[in-house]
């Protein structure tokens, strides 16, 4: 996959799916320094410092591959309330399922209808792969990118109120307030008494 912001995936993980040993295949996958560099600029945070994958890859149904397991990273965002660099930590279940294309597991294409339909309650449906390999790469980065925090912030910082009122001396003033400043005042011999 290519990206046309960053480039090239940075993680790159092959699985050989036609040699899988029955046992399943003990994968450890630990991302070096240029991997880490390039997933935090294709991530847009400051760094990666670590990256670590522990899986296995099994037959799943036949002619598919189950790819499971855990995956650990420490990454360095910026704050949103200081701008300054916050770490976090995440440890996330991973799991995937891919068949080959042109698999009757695979997901069939819905052509024509434009809802499209979702049961919360069932598993993801299985990835497709061409040819003798799969790249689990991407379906880390997804999983990384899912597990950022969206406002990461050092836990005893929050923001604090700001008065932009120009005229704060006013007092506090509804929404609703400035609507009737539209509506003419009207005077009580005017309501049809």
């Amino acid at each position: 996959m290519t990206n046309p912001q960053t480039g090239p995936d940075p993680i790159r993980l092959h699985i050989a799916a036609e040699k899988l040993p029955r046992d399943g295949l003990e994968i450890r996958y630990e991302a070096n320094e240029a991997e880490r560099a390039a997933l935090a600029r294709h991530l847009d945070i400051l760094e990666v410092r670590e990256l670590r994958a522990d899986l296995t890859a099994s037959r799943w149904r036949g002619e598919g591959v189950k790819v499971k397991g855990s995956l650990r990273a420490i990454l360095v965002q910026e704050s949103v309330v200081t701008l300054e660099p916050v770490s976090q930590a995440l440890n996330e279940a991973f799991e995937t399922t891919f068949v080959p294309e042109g698999s009757r597991l695979a997901p069939v294409p819905q052509t024509g209808e434009n809802e499209i339909h979702v049961d919360l309650e069932s598993e993801d449906p299985p990835e497709t792969f061409r040819g003798p390999q799969i790249d689990v790469g991407p379906f880390l980065m997804e999983a990384v990118s899912l597990g950022l925090d969206p406002y990461p912030r050092e836990s005893d910082v929050a923001f604090e109120a700001v008065d932009t009122d120009p005229d704060p001396k006013a007092g506090v003033r509804s929404a609703f307030d400035v609507l009737t400043t539209l509506v003419p005042h009207e005077t009580k011999g005017a309501k049809g008494e």
